[in-house]
């Protein structure tokens, strides 16, 4: 998954909302929205039921933001090793990477809601559980471990049906614009979740960003009643014939080019899943206090992400998805180089971040409309999903490898290890024609 930053990611893992202007639904219960019509931000802020559904997702999203700020400093402060953070994530991103797994059920419902309806509230109950240990003392590295692997199961679920859902209520000539205003507008509240997860990790400890988590995630579980996501049902009613479905539909001709993005998914994921690990190397040891830095490092990057969302919002390129791709990479290994070799100056760092964050944005958000764009809607799940098997597998190798590393070299030769492999990521596409000419 483009956890969260795991994504995609969160990336910008999931939609986040954004307010607009409430008109008649686009879309028919049915299915996707006939392809006629107009396209870019207006008409995107003209669908109503796109808006809703941006508006549910809004606390879950900005949950995770508060989460995943904390989850890795909260790991390092309870135990005091970098191994453990890359644990963590190595648990957290491998988890998302069994998404597949959960495809073929979010394919098959008639109605998507009802994933949010129950797992939001089991992440709720966990996140609040782990809130509450922390704050009591009683938080050991196990439990830790146990509550992340609950909430990346959730994750699961709930990511499957985030790839599902834009393609039921845009066009494929908004998917884009619908990006990179809910990224735009959502990062907004993302940014703020990301300040909040800092904040309380300054005035109360981790423990305050989990009964936060929790609290957003009962307000997501509210909304999404408001938002009935049907359509895009799968033919196979049978869990084993849709899972041998999705997988099948790699090898067709139809198919085959994605095969190609999952390779150079997977070698670019291999660290870019781990950048929490490397922005907590850069803020504990470059920095005098390392918890505004890391706070400061990490938004920066977000808001990175959240620019390019808007220019690839702006101008739609779904014709040159291969050339957002690999020049997202490259730029993104010059920056991330720079952020271990700038001197200890708060202002350079995060210009760095800012930049490193809007390459890898643009990748992530290239590739995953791409994705929206390109497979069809019965199977957008269940494709979307084995296709993160790729960088999931990848990511979380990257995460234990990263969070050992972190433990014996510098800032400087850690982000020089990252920049070459992404340097070598987007080199490869030589060796993969397919991704020069991807297109919707």
């Amino acid at each position: 998954m483009d956890s969260p930053i795991a994504s995609s990611e969160p990336a910008n893992p999931s939609p986040v909302p954004f307010p607009g202007v409430l008109a008649p639904p686009t879309v028919a219960t049915g299915g996707p929205p006939p392809e006629q019509g107009g396209s870019g931000y207006r008409s995107v802020l003209r669908n109503r039921r796109y808006l809703l559904y941006q508006a549910s997702a809004i606390a879950s999203t900005t949950g995770y933001a508060v989460y995943s700020i904390a989850i890795p400093w909260l790991a390092y402060v309870t135990t005091g090793s970098f191994v453990a953070v890359g644990l963590v994530l190595f648990l957290e991103i491998g988890v998302y990477s069994l998404t597949f797994l959960a495809a073929p059920l979010v394919d098959r419902a008639a109605d998507k809601r009802l994933i949010f309806l129950i797992g939001y509230p089991i992440q709720a109950v966990a996140a609040a559980g782990l809130a509450f240990a922390a704050a009591h003392g009683e938080l050991t590295l196990p439990l830790l471990l146990v509550v992340v692997v609950v909430l990346a199961i959730g994750w699961d679920f709930e990511w499957a049906v985030f790839q599902v859902a834009p393609r039921l209520l845009l066009r494929k000539n908004e998917l884009f614009a619908g990006g990179g205003l809910s990224s735009a507008l959502g990062g907004g509240v993302q940014v703020g979740g990301y300040a909040a997860g800092a904040g309380l990790i300054l005035l109360s400890g981790a423990a305050g960003t989990g009964y936060l988590y929790a609290g957003l995630l009962v307000l997501s579980t509210f909304l999404a009643l408001l938002v009935p996501l049907r359509g895009g049902e799968s033919a196979e009613r049978d869990y084993l014939a849709g899972f041998r479905a999705g997988w099948r539909y790699l090898v067709t001709r139809a198919g085959r080019p994605l095969l190609q993005l999952g390779v150079l998914d997977a070698f670019a994921g291999f660290f870019v899943a781990a950048l929490p690990v490397l922005i907590t190397l850069v803020a504990g040891r470059s920095f005098p206090n390392p918890s505004l830095a890391y706070g400061v490092l990490f938004t920066s990057f977000v808001l990175g992400g959240v620019s390019m969302d808007l220019v690839l919002g702006h101008y739609n390129p779904r014709g040159h998805v291969g050339v957002v791709l690999v020049g997202g990479l490259s730029v993104s290994a010059v920056a991330l180089y720079l952020t271990g070799v700038f001197p200890p100056s708060l202002l350079l760092t995060s210009l760095a971040w800012f930049v490193a964050g809007g390459a890898l944005g643009s990748y992530s958000s290239g590739k995953t409309t791409f994705l929206w764009g390109y497979v069809p809607p019965q199977q957008l799940a269940r494709v979307t999903s084995n296709l993160y098997v790729f960088p999931g597998t990848a990511g979380a190798i990257g995460a234990v490898v990263l969070g050992g590393l972190a433990s014996r070299l510098g800032p400087g030769a850690l982000t020089t290890i990252v920049a070459l492999v992404l340097v070598a990521a987007a080199a490869s596409s030589v060796l993969l024609p397919a991704i020069r000419k991807l297109a919707f």
